[in-house]
Parts: structure tokens; sequence; C-alpha cells
């Protein structure tokens, strides 16, 4: 995509970062769009080990119903673990949503959750923008004053766009010791959008969610 292109998608309503008031916000998952959402990222993103049809297959599907679910607060992070079925083993996730108020109206800027793929695999950190950014910027991902990381959106769908990346050693140690994290993509007319990250909390959670 062209930078030319860029803005015929643009984010709607999106402004510079100084423009915006952000508010921590820590959802239930037991909110409709809330837990569709968070699904759907991580359904869709765990999907990328398999051939594109499971990945359509995977955009296809409906978010599935817990049969049982608890949730409780760290802090600024929250973790939920249900069960999808009665046979199925308990799966958790800790995640944080970043609102704005663009234009006298709240807007969910960035979705941030983690969880195990699999007991025998890393932790994987999954994050959610909103549609209409552009692409090619991806996210740059800073703890505190540390070396930011640059990401490439791996995927859009009606919830937004997504990307993730494996939480190893020592970006574990980053978060645990960190006060905050910066998630910085760009709108539609490629402007710089800075999100804060509250890392309080993130420790206690993450112990949690093994």
């Amino acid at each position: 995509m062209t930078p030319a292109a860029a803005p015929a998608e643009a984010a709607k309503g999106l402004l510079p970062a100084r423009q915006l008031g952000y508010i921590q916000r820590r959802p239930s998952l037991s909110e409709p769009e809330t837990a569709a959402m968070y699904r759907s990222t991580i359904s869709t993103l765990a999907a990328g080990a398999l051939p594109l049809l499971g990945l359509l297959a995977a955009l296809a599907a409906a978010p599935a119903e817990a049969v049982s679910a608890r949730e409780q607060d760290y802090q600024d992070w929250r973790l939920r673990c249900e069960k999808r079925t009665d046979a199925d083993a308990e799966s958790c996730v800790m995640f944080q949503a970043i609102t704005a108020t663009v234009k006298d109206r709240k807007q969910r800027i960035l979705n941030v959750a983690v969880r195990y793929p699999a007991p025998e695999q890393p932790p994987m950190l999954f994050f959610s923008v909103p549609l209409g950014v552009y692409l090619p910027g991806g996210l740059l991902l800073q703890i505190d004053e540390g070396t930011a990381l640059r990401l490439q959106i791996e995927v859009c769908n009606p919830n937004g766009c997504h990307t993730r990346l494996a939480l190893e050693e020592p970006l574990i140690d980053d978060f645990k010791v960190g006060r905050q994290a910066k998630v910085t993509f760009q709108d539609g007319r490629q402007r710089e959008v800075a999100v804060p990250v509250s890392l309080t909390g993130f420790t206690a959670a993450f112990k949690a969610l093994k």
C-alpha cells in the first residue's frame, strides 16, 4: 500500500496522541463486545500457524460460549479463565484495554492480552488496534525508556487489526520491572498515535496465568 492510498480507509475519528485522553480499563469478558473481540483476536492469530483455509475458518467462526468462567483483577490487569466445554482444560488470558475520548465519545484504541497457546509453548502477547490504521507502519512497543521493538500487523478482521509477539526473556523481565509500556501506531493519515499501557499488576497477573 502506498502512502497516498492509505487515507482512503483512515481510522475514523483517530487523533494524534497529544489530543487524546487515555483511560486504562479492565473490561469484563462477560461483556459480549469484549468477549467477541478477544476470542476473535486470539483464535485468528493462533490460526496463523495453520494453512490459509484454517485462518479463513477462524475468521468466519462465531466465538464459542464458555460453560464456566472466573475473573480476577490484578490492579490494572484482569485475568479470565474459562472452559469451553466440560471436557476441556481451563484456558486463561490476562488483558487490558485502553480507551480514549474522541470528539466527546469514548473509543477503544488498544487491547493487550497475554496467554499461553499451549503448556509447552512460550506465552504470547497480543495487540489489537482499530480498523483503518496505516498498516505499513506496524506497531512500536517500548517499555519505559528502553529500545522500541517494531511489529508488523498480521491480520485485520471486523473487530480490528491484530498482531502478536512471543513473550520470552528478557522481554518478560522488562514487563515485570517496568512501570509503563508504550504502543505506537499510525492512523490512516500517517499521524502517530502513542498509547500508554500500565504495567501495574502485570507481575501478579502473569504469575496467576501459569
